[in-house]
């Protein structure tokens, strides 16, 4: 017969944080047990049929390891001998005499219990048997079982770890021990199934971890920043900008509630066109009250609402497309007045055009699944969703808008962070900053109005920091020509308007120009584009995706505009960049801005006739 019986010695966490052996090193012990043998036979055998329970008295010796894992969970192997044999009786009062050993080997899970000495002990035992043999009644000889089998048992108790010094502790323990298998797997000597509770006690000696060789301390790292451009031109000029109007209202997850960032929705406060900011995102937390105010100016215009879900979470949620889109509905017509029988209702399981919902990056999934839960706004009338035009009559025009920077780091341990500090006059104006190695280049673009009114230096700061917590820093300055209007006016200086269209959108990893992008370029850019002009298109994306592939697909955007714009006014001039990722327009944490981000800026330059 082949048996295994497992026993344990475990450590437990109450002193984890004090006792080395038990919670900082593997350990090694040795152990010693007393078991009582509980035998379920149904024998039949020559000497007549046995099958009352029995009981015996048992031992076991042996060593263990065990490898902490983490302050609740630690592993350990067992391997030793233990006896398993009792007397068992038939019917007729007449004893058979078994002697059971096995080698047992034994791999184990150990759980600490909360902050206390004790600790469960969890496992399966197995062993191989060493002998069994029986002792007929009447006779002074042994025989051996027949076909001996393998043991196989799970094993559980509890135990209590008593550290008495700094590199040893005395584990005393009880577990049960019930089998799956039998002694032998021979006809007439089974069933014959071993319980064993067992009383365990090993003493365990810590293995002293080898002093760690100091590493050298080695150097900071060295770190160099190139600017592309030796001066910044900043210049007060006429704007006009037209923004894009999503058609889109996007949702929480599993409401028919909008987000909060619609703050016309949240607040229900009164809507003036002149209050817009000139922003896209601003303007677009606004598009319900832009879109009911054009409605009640096109009075035959109808709108059709077509409510989504992300198709994975709110699968689950039968009727909350249609929900969506019933309160898109429930705004118009209470805040705006608008006539029911204007606006048809429409529901999808999932969108028709959806974001990325099914790639493999989580951060990108979780992207797109809050894009998809969303309410789409198709019009029958286009000036619904036109864009919407905002001008000022003196605003800052700085060239070049987006910055590069080289980096030259030298390192003998890999960056942890960097971080890139801009500032005016002892005006901290932005800080950007990330985790790892530094972009190549480092591009930072210069927020609408951020700059101060005179020809003060913009000062930036580069600080890297290695991972054994060294930094290195770099400083240095850009030159500002500020150009007012008053200096145009003393000095005759020939002036210009600046009109900006951040109005091409284009569909998630799209570089196509839709129906509606060619007709917004023929009835909106065209006509500003003269011969005189010099047109800069900026290809930008959201964060979704891998950074190089975004960097191509923002120039491939861009591309597309230019040629089609050069096609019909060749004489103008056409600078075309792609920026990718690299340059967010607009806050990627929501789900407008990232809508927003898959866009080419256009920025026509037209000198104004004295």
């Amino acid at each position: 017969m082949r048996t295994v019986a497992i026993g344990w010695m475990v450590l437990t966490p109450v002193v984890l944080a004090q006792h080395p052996v038990l919670h900082q090193q593997t350990s090694l012990g040795f152990w010693g047990a007393l078991g009582a043998n509980f035998h379920s036979p149904d024998l039949q055998t020559a000497w007549g049929v046995y099958n009352r329970s029995a009981a015996g008295l048992g031992w076991g010796i042996g060593g263990a390891v065990v490898f902490p894992v983490s302050p609740a969970v630690g592993f350990g192997v067992r391997a030793g001998y233990e006896a398993l044999g009792a007397e068992l009786r038939s019917g007729t009062g007449s004893t058979l005499a078994s002697r059971i050993g096995a080698v047992e080997l034994f791999p184990h899970a150990l759980v600490w219990v909360g902050q206390s000495r004790f600790y469960v002990p969890v496992g399966l035992e197995l062993g191989i048997g060493t002998g069994a043999s029986v002792q007929p009644p009447g006779q002074t000889v042994w025989q051996d079982v027949p076909e001996r089998a393998l043991r196989f048992a799970i094993a559980a108790g509890v135990g209590w770890a008593f550290p008495f010094s700094r590199t040893t502790a005395l584990v005393p323990e009880v577990t049960l021990r019930v089998p799956f298998s039998d002694v032998s797997s021979a006809t007439g000597w089974k069933p014959w199934k071993v319980t064993q509770a067992r009383l365990t006690l090993g003493l365990f000696f810590g293995i002293p971890r080898p002093e760690r060789e100091e590493e050298p301390a080695g150097s900071a790292p060295t770190v160099a920043l190139t600017v592309d451009v030796p001066r910044l031109r900043v210049e007060e000029v006429r704007w006009t900008e037209y923004f894009p109007l999503l058609p889109y209202i996007f949702f929480n997850e599993a409401s028919a509630e909008p987000r909060t960032e619609y703050t016309s929705i949240a607040t229900r406060g009164e809507f003036r066109w002149e209050e817009l900011p000139m922003d896209a995102l601003g303007v677009n937390r606004s598009v319900l009250d832009i879109v009911g105010k054009r409605m009640q100016e096109y009075p035959t215009a109808r709108l059709t609402l077509t409510g989504t879900a992300d198709g994975r979470q709110e699968a689950r949620i039968p009727g909350l497309p249609r929900q969506r889109a019933e309160r898109i509905k429930e705004y118009l017509v209470t805040r705006w007045g608008i006539s029911p029988e204007r606006i048809t209702i429409v529901s999808r399981p999932y969108p028709e055009k959806p974001s990325a919902s099914r790639t493999g990056i989580p951060e990108d999934r979780r992207d797109g699944d809050e894009e998809n839960r969303r309410v789409e706004l198709t019009a029958t009338v286009p000036e619904l969703l036109m864009p919407v035009m905002l001008t000022a009559e003196s605003r800052q025009y700085v060239q070049p808008e987006v910055l590069s920077w080289q980096p030259t780091i030298s390192s003998q341990a890999p960056i942890a962070s960097w971080e890139l500090t801009l500032s005016q006059a002892g005006r901290v104006l932005d800080v950007v900053r990330g985790e790892g190695a530094p972009p190549s280049p480092l591009r930072w673009r210069v927020p609408a109005a951020v700059l101060q009114a005179g020809e003060l230096p913009l000062e930036y700061l580069f600080r890297v920091t290695d991972v054994r917590g060294r930094s290195a820093q770099v400083v240095g300055s850009l030159p500002v020509e500020y150009i007012s209007s008053f200096r145009k006016r003393t000095e005759q200086l020939p002036d210009r308007t600046v009109t900006r269209f951040s109005l091409i959108l284009f569909d998630f990893d799209s570089d196509a120009l839709t129906p509606e992008n060619q007709s917004i370029l023929e009835t909106l850019v065209l006509p500003f584009v003269q011969a005189t002009s010099t047109v800069r298109i900026a290809g930008y994306t959201d964060r979704i995706g891998q950074a190089d592939y975004n960097q191509q697909l923002s120039l491939r955007r861009a591309r597309r505009v230019r040629d089609f714009l050069a096609a019909r006014v060749p004489g103008a001039r056409y600078d075309i960049a792609g920026y990718g990722e690299s340059v967010l327009l607009f806050d990627n944490q929501s789900p407008i801005g990232r809508q927003l981000s898959r866009t080419v800026q256009i920025t026509i330059e037209t000198p104004t006739a004295p």
